[in-house]
């Protein structure tokens, strides 16, 4: 059936005389008797339809083509509402999956962290625990030692020691060693990584 638009208007006028008229019954009545109320009734104007409901119940078909529209309507109005319950269920599951994600992506990133510090400590515990050997040792074995260890190794020992052990190590140390293990002490704090010294080579 052909699809008809009805304007606002004028489905404000159709309405009503499709209503009277799906909903009025006939009555039949037996000889001499009359339905309740039927005595106040009598004598009481008919209501007068206006002149565009008139014209609406002259035009054959008219009606079962408001009824279409009205109905193709509704399905129009309730396919869009499922349409937009579809698209809340699917922003709804993207926003729990993101919150999981960023939940995971929290833990992830405090276990790293549990772990660089883990590291960091264990690192410190061993760098004391070279520097307690070396104290034990004599100036020269130590410093012997030192100056064919890695530079970043002696650079860490000599500078976690006190001055009163570091001074006699690094006096019996290689003369460049020492200078190199000298300056980079001094400009450590400058360097983008602080003890960070794999890639530095002696001058």
């Amino acid at each position: 059936m052909k699809r008809v638009l009805i304007p606002a208007a004028l489905l404000a006028v159709l309405l009503p005389v499709l209503l009277s008229a799906q909903t009025a019954a006939p009555v039949v009545l037996a000889d001499g008797d009359e339905p309740n109320g039927m005595a106040a009734l009598e004598g009481a104007p008919a209501p007068k339809p206006n002149a565009e409901q008139s014209k609406i119940a002259q035009e054959p078909g008219l009606a079962g083509e408001l009824l279409a529209a009205i109905a193709a309507e509704r399905q129009a109005l309730s396919d869009r509402a499922a349409t937009l319950d579809l698209r809340a269920a699917e922003i709804g599951f993207a926003a729990a999956a993101l919150a999981e994600q960023e939940r995971q992506l929290t833990a992830l990133k405090g276990e790293i962290h549990q772990l660089l510090g883990l590291a960091e400590t264990r690192h410190s515990e061993d760098i004391a625990r070279l520097v307690k050997i070396y104290r034990a040792m004599k100036p020269a074995e130590a410093a012997a030692i030192l100056s064919n260890a890695d530079l970043e190794v002696t650079v860490l020992v000599i500078a976690a020691m006190p001055e009163r052990d570091s001074g006699p190590i690094l006096a019996r140390m290689n003369m460049v060693r020492a200078q190199a293990v000298s300056k980079i002490i001094l400009e450590r704090s400058r360097l983008p990584g602080d003890q960070r010294l794999l890639n530095l080579k002696i001058n």
